[in-house]
């Protein structure tokens, strides 16, 4: 692994886990070690294990899952549903030697630039023994 390895977190939330005023550019620029792409999700329910995969086929060396808090879910189950999917992936990720701490769940409510900034950087410290991502594309 390269000393200068930064890996690239994508990060995927729910809209009404973030602040609607919160500068998502900002948040990435705040990003110290590692590399932050986000996505917005209408409800964390929509991110399926396929999603995950191909985001990860894509490059991505971590994902970041960010729901609402428990019991806080404006459609009563999709962040429940989406826990379970995320504990099958790291499940499928542990058994092809990936490692599981390369997908994880966060919850949080009305979340600034600089909470999900230091999610990012969670996230980042927690892969970057893991080193790249092995499925990174060849481009």
């Amino acid at each position: 692994m390269s000393e200068n390895f930064q890996p690239e977190i994508m990060i995927l939330f729910c809209r009404q886990s973030v602040d609607p005023a919160t500068d998502l550019a900002r948040a990435a620029g705040l990003a110290r070690n590692c590399v932050l792409r986000m996505v917005a999700l209408p409800c964390s329910s929509k991110v399926e294990v396929p999603h995950i995969m191909r985001v990860l086929e894509d490059g991505a060396d971590g994902v970041l899952v960010v729901a609402c808090p428990e019991h806080a879910c404006r459609f009563m189950v999709g962040n429940t549903r989406a826990e379970k999917r995320i504990n099958y992936a790291r499940g499928l990720l542990e058994t092809v030697g990936m490692g599981a701490e390369r997908l994880a769940l966060a919850r949080g409510a009305k979340l600034s630039a600089e909470a999900l900034a230091e999610l990012g950087n969670s996230r980042g410290r927690a892969v970057e023994p893991l080193g790249a991502n092995p499925l990174r594309r060849r481009k």
